[in-house]
């Protein structure tokens, strides 16, 4: 049987889903590092890596292997359906705004100050 849904429909699923699993990470920042937040998830493992000070627009970078790869196995969905939706969610759930997500593999999972 095949279920019909609609891109408002599918972007609502997919945030929720995105919520249960992601929605509690924490902000950590280190002192080596200026200008960006690391968003860990409960084990202390980098899920999202915001680049606020990237020189052509703020950035934040989502780990191919934890969350995105995840979210285009489950849902079926291409990359750029994947970035508008995570731009949504990264506004409403952490509240940042004019960013643009990109994926990538995100090996710092180091010590945070």
């Amino acid at each position: 049987m095949d279920i019909q849904v609609n891109k408002h429909q599918l972007e609502r699923v997919v945030i929720k889903w995105l919520n249960i699993y992601y929605g509690d990470l924490t902000t950590k920042t280190y002192l080596n590092i200026p200008g960006k937040v690391f968003y860990v998830d409960k084990r202390g493992i980098t899920v999202l890596e915001y680049e606020k000070d990237n020189e052509y627009e703020p950035t934040v970078w989502v780990d191919s292997d934890i969350l995105w790869s995840k979210i285009t196995d489950i849902f079926h969905i291409n990359y750029n359906e994947i970035q508008s939706i995570l731009e949504v969610w990264l506004k409403e759930t952490y509240n940042l705004e004019g960013i643009t997500p990109s994926q990538t593999r995100l090996a710092l999972n180091f010590g945070f100050e």
